[in-house]
């Protein structure tokens, strides 16, 4: 669903489990390295009893993965991102964070769950326009380390093709 302004609709799910050896304030510290998120104004939700709980962050807008979208670049794993991101069907599917790595400040990708011993930050992106607009807006594909065929914020927030039908 279109918002009102036109722009195609962008809605962040971030998901993590809180095991008993963990810090709910921890793990929601390590969640706001992926997302930055405030407890006060966005939607956080803390379900579960002391075996285990689990977060869930909810955010809209391309704001909110503009800090992810420039880690992928600094930490040069714009390839990496962009193949855990995309099926090969050209579907976008859920991200995984090492949860540790997180809490220290570092994005580091997840492809296994053996991967983080504490479990992962899951990340799930559901965008309303082609996911490969997407895809190549967080995670263009690069050559020889540059980015190339990057799609542009406004190619993002309302559609590549209605950004050539404004241009015509």
């Amino acid at each position: 669903m279109e918002r009102a302004d036109g722009r195609l609709a962008i809605r962040i799910t971030l998901t993590a489990e809180v095991y008993p050896t963990e810090d709910v304030r921890r793990v929601l510290q390590a969640m706001n390295t992926i997302i930055p998120f405030s407890e006060e104004v966005d939607d956080v939700e803390i379900e579960g009893g002391e075996r285990r709980k689990l977060i869930t962050v909810r955010k809209e807008g391309h704001e909110a993965l503009i800090k992810l979208r420039a880690a992928f670049r600094n930490n040069r794993i714009l390839d990496t991102a962009r193949s855990l991101l995309m099926t090969r069907r050209g579907n976008l599917r859920a991200l995984r964070f090492h949860k540790q790595a997180a809490y220290v400040g570092r994005v580091r990708l997840c492809d296994e769950d053996e991967m983080s011993p504490l479990g992962v930050i899951s990340l799930t992106i559901d965008y309303e326009g082609e996911a490969q607009t997407l895809a190549d807006w967080l995670t263009p594909k690069t050559e020889r380390g540059r980015p190339i065929g990057e799609a542009t914020t406004h190619e993002l927030l309302y559609g590549r093709s209605r950004t050539s039908e404004i241009h015509d």
